[in-house]
């Protein structure tokens, strides 16, 4: 009788222990690992997202050179466009003046909404090279949508003058240009 006695209290002492330890134990671990597993998956999606800007700021620079900018910007605009079945479909394109942006267009198209948006999407993705600036969607003549785009293409950094004055050098302007009136 002592004997079986002995054992209940021994089973009864190693079902507390697992109860008590083991079992929230085991229930950290596997918190623990879903919360290592979710953050990981955030980490790889910050990465991709990270990637994703990375290229876009990329491909959005023109080449230097205004004609090449301005034609870059041209083949942008051909590039979507290209296989839809537009009607009316208008491209113009110039140099940007001195500054950031490296040329400016404006897209003018007339077709069905899904062809008109599947164009803008295409100039709204990284790889186009463009950032748009204004989209409008208006009723054309019959049962058509005219699609008017106006984009911009922005110049390397290196290409950017960084100067107030034309032909200075930033550190020029400030002891040059403005001497006489600060001793007024």
């Amino acid at each position: 009788m002592t004997r079986r006695l002995a054992a209940a209290l021994v089973l009864l002492a190693a079902l507390g222990v697992h109860l008590g330890l083991a079992a929230p134990a085991r229930r950290q671990r596997d918190e623990a690992r879903e919360e290592f597993a979710r953050l990981r998956e955030e980490r790889e999606r910050l990465r991709a997202q990270a990637a994703r800007l990375q290229g876009r700021a990329a491909s959005a620079r023109a080449p230097s050179g205004d004609a090449e900018a301005v034609r870059a910007l041209r083949l942008s605009f051909l590039g979507a466009v290209e296989g839809l079945p537009l009607k009316a479909v208008r491209i113009s394109a110039e140099a940007g003046r001195h500054g950031v942006v490296a040329a400016r267009g404006r897209l003018t198209a007339e077709g069905g909404q899904a062809d008109l948006l599947r164009a803008a999407g295409k100039l709204a993705e990284a790889s186009s090279g463009v950032l748009l600036e204004n989209v409008r969607l208006a009723e054309a003549p019959g049962d058509d949508l005219r699609l008017e785009i106006e984009a911009f293409s922005v110049r390397a950094p290196a290409d950017v003058s960084t100067s107030a004055f034309r032909g200075q050098a930033p550190a020029d302007v400030s002891t040059s240009a403005f001497r006489g009136q600060a001793r007024r």
